[in-house]
């Protein structure tokens, strides 16, 4: 009982520790990924670009001279004036420059996550390629042990060279499977380092990709209750549709006019006269159809939205149908497939002389492609629940 319990809580640490591995691999790619680094770049230069929209027009000085006969002489005046337009306008436009600024954020988050999702689907690929090489390296050692063991029995002729030769291929091609999977685990790994902004993530935390975190699978409810909550695409169009119903205020009163004051001085003929200015444009051509675009802006983004938004609510429900059958397949393969046990029992019966060599390598094979299927399993099943959890990143 005891070592049960000690097994029990040694597995419970790794599955803790690899759960600690994949979050310290995700806040290095958080902080170093060259894409979220131009994603927060360019939203500080948009911030700036849309902030500058609505300040007052720069002030305008002009000057005139003007050439007269000998008999009159000449004049000439200097004045200086500032235009603005009607004072509700400035008070919309800062609202739709508000919104537009969030939805930035939002758009940046978007990218983040995506990035930081994939970063997690990296890792998963690690694990579940780090699991399928242990347990063809396990095979691969059995085979060898069988073969260093019976190459005496093969001069004794106990034993057929054909067996022999079989298992010599069997092993050639154990030792390829591993082979190929070592190098599709070299090139997951180089994709980390990539979204490491080509900093090499710490090798003691790749080689801790060995166990799946312990990600529970939440009622549907909860997922998409987060949907609602953090998703920042939504968010995104939310914030759009805000701006764009102020934008649309900012056109109505785009017909008022708008209006200049200034100061001028006048010399002419040796006088000199000095004043206030006021003047009055009215925008007959400038605001036209201007109104009509802002509110085909602002249903286009509606329909957008919520187009999108079914979208996400029919692939969160996939998902969660996708990880909830999964779960149950996991649960009756791995009632039935043990590939240790299996294999320790054929192996009995093979030192034993109940069945052949060939039927041992016929045997093990089955029961080694029925344990492979319970990891692509597992890795679909965690795959499909790090899709569910993607919100975490941004809680």
């Amino acid at each position: 009982m005891n070592k049960i319990i000690l097994f029990l809580c040694l597995c419970c640490l790794h599955i803790s520790a690899a759960g600690s591995t994949i979050d310290e691999i995700i806040a290095n790619i958080s902080s170093n990924n060259a894409d979220i680094k131009a994603a927060i770049s360019q939203l500080a230069s948009d911030s700036i670009d849309i902030s500058s929209t609505n300040y007052l027009e720069d002030p305008s000085v002009d000057f005139e001279y003007l050439f007269g006969d000998k008999s009159v002489g000449d004049k000439w005046a200097i004045g200086i004036s500032q235009g603005f337009e009607w004072p509700g306008i400035y008070h919309s436009r800062k609202q739709a420059n508000k919104s537009k600024l969030n939805a930035l954020s939002y758009s940046a988050s978007m990218k983040r996550l995506e990035i930081l999702y994939q970063a997690k689907l990296l890792c998963l690929d690690v694990i579940n390629t780090n699991k399928q090489i242990a347990l063809w390296q396990q095979l691969y050692d059995s085979y060898a042990e069988i073969y260093n063991r019976y190459s005496s029995a093969l001069e004794k002729r106990e034993i057929t060279i054909l067996d022999m030769n079989k298992l010599k291929i069997e092993l050639v091609n154990v030792s390829q499977n591993i082979a190929q999977m070592k190098i599709r685990l070299d090139e997951t790994v180089k994709d980390l380092n990539a979204m490491n902004g080509n900093g090499d993530i710490p090798a003691s935390l790749i080689k801790g990709l060995n166990c799946y975190p312990n990600d529970d699978l939440l009622p549907l409810e909860d997922y998409i209750m987060q949907y609602g909550r953090f998703d920042p695409e939504s968010k995104y169009y939310a914030e759009m549709s805000n701006a764009y119903t102020a934008e649309q205020s900012v056109a109505r009163m785009g017909w008022l006019p708008k209006f200049s004051v200034g100061y001028k001085y006048s010399n002419e003929i040796g006088d000199g006269f000095n004043g206030f200015t006021i003047g009055v444009s009215i925008p007959l051509f400038a605001n036209k159809k201007k109104t009509k675009a802002a509110k085909a802006q602002k249903l286009s983004n509606e329909y957008t939205a919520q187009n999108l938004e079914n979208i996400k609510y029919a692939r969160i429900r996939t998902a969660f149908a996708k990880a909830a059958s999964l779960q149950g397949q996991l649960a009756a393969y791995n009632s039935a497939v043990d590939f240790n046990a299996n294999q320790e029992l054929l192996r009995q019966a093979l030192d034993g002389r109940q069945i052949s060599l060939l039927d041992y390598i016929r045997e093990v094979t089955y029961f080694i492609e029925a344990q492979q299927e319970t990891l692509n399993i597992e890795y679909d099943l965690h795959c499909a629940i790090a899709e569910l959890n993607k919100y975490t990143f941004i809680q």
